[in-house]
């Protein structure tokens, strides 16, 4: 079996959880003995069957000049950016006339990568990796409160243009027939309840973790304050990671609680400050496992207030390390967390629930026995995550995506 993955990027030092899943997954497979090649646009790293196109810099300078001037045009006439996939990938149909690959996997394609026709002209069995929402909804990858992907579009409750942009979408699905995978169980829910994902295969997986994030009691670090870890690609300025909820959280605690904390904030450079009455340190930005590795076993918590992520990588990373999470109940971001036992879960926009998880694991960091859970924490998520499994469970998508012919 060939497999050909389809992402804007390939590689895992700065980029998002997206690119990095799918460079994980292609690497694994390889290591299993699968034929995975991988097709992008920007190669970030050195990596094996990688196929970056344009093949030149100047096509590849065009094609991004081309790309970004549609979504300017975009914004300026309608205020919003659609990626209606117009615009042909010079190099795509070629290649993969050259591959022959058994299956495509879409990953980060939406960002008007390559053209919708090009992929329906490949007539390969495709499969979409749901890493948002936006595969089956007309412009935003986290609809939030609005279903319309779900109740339909049409001249009522939408502008032309986002119905141009969705019904391509799913006259594009229609054609493919492609199998959906996602990270998350509630990414699946929405894709099955969508109007382009309706009655389609949707299948939940895992992605790929680093096999080396690990706990390691010999990698703790010993420490005076309760450390809470906080990430996100830009820090604080993050529009989506939740950085005001947790500092209004941070507030709620009692004085001698925040005299007793720390925050240290990894994607971020900048002076040392206060936030919530409590210390705040940068760690800059952190390009590879074992530094990060080294950062959860120096902290106690991964705050994870995010707004609008599936499966958040850091998340996992985190469990891995036998460090406890503390998410809202949004998106995919709590599940599999239990709260006391591998984090805290506080309802969705409940600051004082969050305040709450704070305070239960900064007494279980004065008592001593914070600790001792550590180690079950990692074991759970590693059997949770191992690569074992999640590499059968992808072989079975691919094999359904190969299987007899699905009604469209």
């Amino acid at each position: 079996m060939k497999i050909a993955h389809l992402s804007y990027y390939y590689g895992t030092k700065n980029t998002s959880g997206a690119p990095i899943a799918a460079t994980r997954l292609h690497r694994a497979l390889l290591d299993a003995g699968v034929d995975s090649h991988f097709i992008c646009v920007r190669q970030l790293e050195p990596g094996p069957n990688v196929h970056a196109i344009p093949p030149s810099e100047v096509g590849k300078r065009a094609n991004y000049l081309v790309t970004r001037a549609l979504w300017v045009a975009m914004r300026a006439l309608f205020g919003k950016m659609y990626m209606p996939n117009w615009i042909p990938l010079p190099g795509f149909s070629k290649l993969i006339r050259e591959l022959r690959p058994d299956v495509l996997q879409a990953h980060l394609i939406y960002q008007d990568m390559l053209s919708f026709r090009q992929l329906e002209g490949a007539k390969i069995p495709l499969v979409i990796s749901l890493h948002d929402l936006l595969s089956v909804n007309a412009f935003a990858p986290y609809p939030a409160n609005d279903r319309r992907f779900v109740e339909g579009w049409d001249k009522t409750n939408a502008p032309w243009m986002e119905r141009l942009v969705f019904n391509r979408k799913k006259r594009f699905i229609e054609v493919t027939n492609p199998v959906f995978v996602g990270p998350s169980e509630w990414v699946c829910r929405e894709c099955r309840a969508s109007v382009i994902g309706r009655d389609r295969p949707v299948f939940f997986v895992p992605n790929m973790v680093d096999s080396r994030f690990a706990y390691d009691p010999a990698k703790r670090v010993p420490h005076d304050r309760f450390t809470i870890l906080f990430g996100a690609f830009g820090g604080r300025a993050s529009p989506l990671k939740g950085w005001p909820d947790l500092v209004a959280a941070l507030e709620l605690l009692p004085e001698e609680v925040k005299r007793d904390m720390v925050v240290n904030v990894f994607g971020e450079s900048a002076e040392d400050c206060q936030a919530g009455g409590v210390d705040v340190h940068f760690l800059g930005k952190i390009a590879n496992g074992p530094d990060l590795v080294a950062e959860h076993h120096k902290a106690d918590v991964l705050a994870l207030p995010s707004k609008q992520d599936n499966a958040p990588q850091v998340k996992f990373e985190a469990l891995l390390d036998g460090l406890p999470v503390l998410a809202f109940n949004r998106t995919g971001c709590a599940e599999c967390l239990r709260s006391g036992a591998n984090g805290w879960v506080a309802p969705d926009g409940d600051i004082r629930g969050f305040a709450d998880g704070l305070r239960h694991y900064h007494d279980l960091f004065a008592a001593g026995r914070l600790e001792s859970v550590r180690p079950d924490i990692a074991a759970v998520a590693k059997n949770q995550l191992s690569s074992e499994s999640v590499l059968g469970q992808t072989l079975k998508v691919y094999e359904t995506a190969l299987g007899p012919v699905r009604p469209s």
